[in-house]
């Protein structure tokens, strides 16, 4: 989905003022009765829509900085820090950008059957059907999202008519709105193709329409579970397990065959390259359009520029991380490394010789000291020659350094090793959904639902761990169902980290409580010990409370009396 549509469809949108109360579609600059008279004038307005999703989810992977695992410091275009018990405002930009996507896809839904007069084919009359599909799937994300957030949230499904009515909407119980949201999965799946071809590469299919129906299920499975709702989360894991089935019975392949390639040069790397974005391994991605296009991601400036001297890096993985990758030898983890300065100390930090022999992922994700990769200009256009990383390096003429780094590693995983294209201009795909994550949240429901796993769940974390060049798992070792799920949450640590999902896995598994205890919490160290954050230190019950559910933005409840704010934040 390339090109100047994606840039001109936000056209339609335009308007001198947008501060009313969910960022309506305004009075458009082109009249509604005279655009709508062709399909393409449909996809136009659809790839709008997308436009509005590219915004709201094409950063998500700063919301791992929410976790342990990732450090943010910040974000690179001001959206906010998501570090630990210090969320709250910095999440009020969310409410507008979801709003967007939704106010979008119904002005098309609400204007779309004037071309029903109009088409005079079936290929015109399944276009438009298709349209339609894609549409109502994006607007799915958009709620999925805000009850993610938000719980209770306004719902609609048409075009307000103006700011009064806006105002005079309350919140709609967030299991009405889930009941909509699944309603919207299932016409899309209903009408959208498996696969797309050419230009229409990346667009919403009937795969990611039942791979986020799985998702809605299983993350409601997850709430109704700590609500003391078993029941309903067993008929939630049992819908969740359906829909992913469906995608699992297609036996879509993983990347190169799920091969780990060579240890110095993984496969799992080149997955994360522009090149590879339509592999069939990837659900749903967002688009980026870039270079020159104005709709490039800025992958290269936010984890990192790979330019000699200081250089900008707002997102990098910590020590944490690098302890989660398991040994090829024994598939167990190592001993956890010390942190410190040395670098020929014995299992120091900073000797590089400490992170041998482990999950051939570990290398295509990070960085640790003496990790070659080629460096890029400040501006991202020109490669350079390849030189080490060294953690705090003030030699910028042999080292890679970043200052903005301060975790002591840096990511290789999502950085392109291209010139001639600008490191806020670049055309890499964010994904939003890959067959490995919807294998792992396929095995969870199964996991829930049989009270233990099955062997079909250790074949598929075992095509996981192979990528990595993994032994099998140990079956007898994880027969029990809390331990498989050990596995499962191993996996997608370590498979889907800077992906932006661990955020969301720590939220609906209430999980916070268990990695950021009471009262203590934890403190983020860097690799040569040096601290750099506090994690819930002495921090109040509330603070938890908060990172589970979000402060509705204060500028919606001053204008509509009938919202009622988030007890947390009361």
């Amino acid at each position: 989905m390339r090109g100047l549509s994606l840039l001109a469809a936000g056209a339609l949108f335009l308007t001198s003022c947008t501060k009313d109360l969910l960022d309506q579609v305004p009075t458009t600059e082109l009249s509604a009765d005279l655009f709508w008279k062709t399909t393409d004038d449909a996809v136009f307005a659809v790839n709008g829509v997308y436009d509005a999703a590219r915004t709201t989810f094409g950063r998500d992977y700063y919301f791992d900085g929410a976790g342990e695992f990732v450090h943010t410091r910040g974000t690179s275009n001001n959206l906010g820090s998501f570090s630990p018990g210090a969320l709250g405002s910095s999440f009020d930009f969310h409410w507008t950008n979801c709003y967007r996507v939704v106010n979008r896809a119904n002005y098309v839904l609400e204007n779309i059957s004037k071309l029903q007069p109009n088409l005079k084919t079936q290929t015109e009359k399944d276009l438009v059907a298709r349209l339609v599909g894609e549409t109502r799937f994006l607007r799915a994300l958009a709620y999925f999202r805000l009850i993610d957030f938000w719980g209770d949230v306004p719902y609609f499904s048409r075009r307000l008519n103006g700011n009064d009515e806006a105002y005079s909407l309350s919140r709609t119980p967030k299991a009405a709105v889930k009941d909509s949201i699944l309603a919207d999965l299932s016409f899309a799946a209903s009408v959208l193709p498996e696969k797309y071809t050419g230009d229409n590469l990346g667009r919403a299919s009937k795969y990611a329409a039942w791979g986020f129906a799985g998702k809605v299920n299983l993350y409601w499975a997850s709430w109704m579970k700590n609500e003391g709702k078993g029941s309903d989360a067993t008929a939630a894991y049992t819908a969740a397990a359906a829909e992913f089935k469906k995608i699992i019975d297609k036996n879509i392949p993983l990347f190169r065959g799920g091969e780990p390639g060579p240890a110095n040069d993984p496969n799992y790397f080149y997955l994360f390259q522009y090149f590879n974005e339509y592999d069939p391994e990837i659900i749903f991605s967002v688009q980026f359009g870039g270079p020159q296009l104005s709709q490039g991601e800025e992958m290269l400036r936010d984890f990192g520029t790979r330019n000699t001297g200081n250089a900008q890096c707002w997102v990098a993985p910590t020590f944490r991380l690098a302890n989660r990758y398991q040994l090829v030898s024994t598939g167990d983890f190592a001993t956890p490394l010390v942190l410190n300065s040395n670098a020929g100390g014995a299992n120091s930090s900073s000797n590089p010789n400490s992170y041998t022999g482990r999950d051939y992922r570990m290398r295509a994700t990070m960085l640790w000291d003496g990790q070659k990769m080629l460096a890029l200009s400040t501006d991202g256009l020109n490669v350079l020659d390849s030189i080490p990383f060294r953690f705090g390096s003030r030699d910028g003429v042999q080292f890679i350094n970043y200052d903005g780094a301060p975790a002591g590693y840096i990511f290789r995983k999502w950085v392109r090793q291209t010139g001639g294209i600008g490191r806020s201009d670049g055309p890499q795909d964010f994904y939003m959904m890959r067959l490995p994550d919807v294998w792992l949240m396929y095995a969870e429901a199964v996991n829930e639902v049989n009270n233990g796993p099955t062997a079909e769940l250790f074949t598929l974390l075992n095509r996981i761990r192979r990528r990595g060049n993994l032994p099998a798992l140990a079956q007898a070792k994880f027969a029990a169902k809390a331990d498989f799920f050990k596995a499962i949450e191993q996996e997608r640590i370590v498979e889907l980290v800077g992906e932006g999902h661990r955020f969301f896995d720590i939220r609906r598994w209430k999980k916070a409580e268990e990695i950021w205890p009471m009262p203590g919490g934890q403190v983020l160290y860097d690799s040569r010990g040096a601290r750099v954050r506090d994690e819930f230190v002495n921090a109040p019950e509330r603070n938890y409370q908060r990172f589970y559910i979000f402060r509705i933005p204060t500028g919606e409840i001053e204008v509509n009396p009938k919202i009622i704010q988030n007890t947390a934040w009361l």
